[in-house]
């Protein structure tokens, strides 16, 4: 009798101890905070300070969409592809909404590239409907050398002259970012030091092709991205900004 009740006795005390056993739970770095109220505020090149911060307003065209408001506020002619406005977190990636400046860059920028042949002539740029992609701005978990397909996309159309439809030339556009994670190091800005920073290199190609003939343009943009606080230093074709402060909510 005196065995069976010290055998029940280990057993209750084997299980209850199995229930305070602790599993450790992983935590992901999180490289692009998304909480509203969050604030940035940098500083570029000419000493001039610029902020952005996400607010409860969500995209009005895709509510899985949250948007970043800037101060000064992007100039509606802005077309950096890699300067987020409507952006999604998801689980193994961040993506940009970029129908708006791809529609932009095509009604500006094709324009002034075929105004010397056109010289007095009014031009208007008409595109097919097509379904942008969305940009993928990180590919989670980041590592050393990994590389994605940022953004590729092919707008076609016609050119039109005076306002007049028998007078049009038809065009194509293809607009294709690459992303490369250069490596991991500590980085130091006005706002402090930063271990474990990503950075990650854009290359962006985009080319015109108009009478058969192609005008290809490159550039490379640089952005380093810290765990739990985001973006703290960029560098394209306009310099260098540099994180000076920031509030996370």
């Amino acid at each position: 009798m005196k065995c069976y009740l010290l055998l029940i006795t280990c057993i209750i005390l084997f299980s209850c101890g199995s229930d305070e056993i602790t599993i450790p739970v992983i935590t992901k770095p999180n490289y692009f905070p998304d909480d509203i109220g969050s604030r940035w505020v940098y500083r570029n090149s000419d000493g001039q300070e610029w902020s952005r911060e996400i607010t409860s307003r969500k995209d009005t065209q895709d509510n899985n969409f949250q948007k970043f408001i800037y101060n000064p506020p992007i100039s509606d002619t802005d077309i950096g592809f890699l300067k987020p406005i409507s952006f999604q977190v998801n689980q193994d990636n961040i993506r940009l909404a970029v129908s708006d400046k791809v529609n932009r860059y095509i009604q500006t920028e094709l324009p002034n590239s075929v105004q010397d042949n056109f010289t007095g002539l009014d031009i208007d740029v008409v595109t097919e409907q097509i379904s942008y992609p969305a940009l993928v701005y990180l590919h989670l978990p980041l590592t050393t050398n990994l590389h994605w397909e940022a953004l590729d996309v092919i707008v076609q159309g016609n050119l039109i002259l005076q306002d007049l439809t028998l007078l049009h030339i038809s065009f194509e556009v293809t607009i294709n970012i690459n992303a490369v994670v250069l490596g991991q190091s500590q980085i130091e800005t006005p706002a402090g030091s930063f271990e474990d920073t990503y950075q990650i290199e854009y290359q962006i190609e985009t080319t015109h092709k108009v009478f058969s003939e192609e005008d290809v343009s490159s550039q490379r943009h640089s952005i380093w991205f810290t765990p739990h606080v985001g973006i703290v230093k960029i560098e394209d074709s306009s310099g260098i900004s540099e994180l000076v402060e920031y509030t996370l909510k």
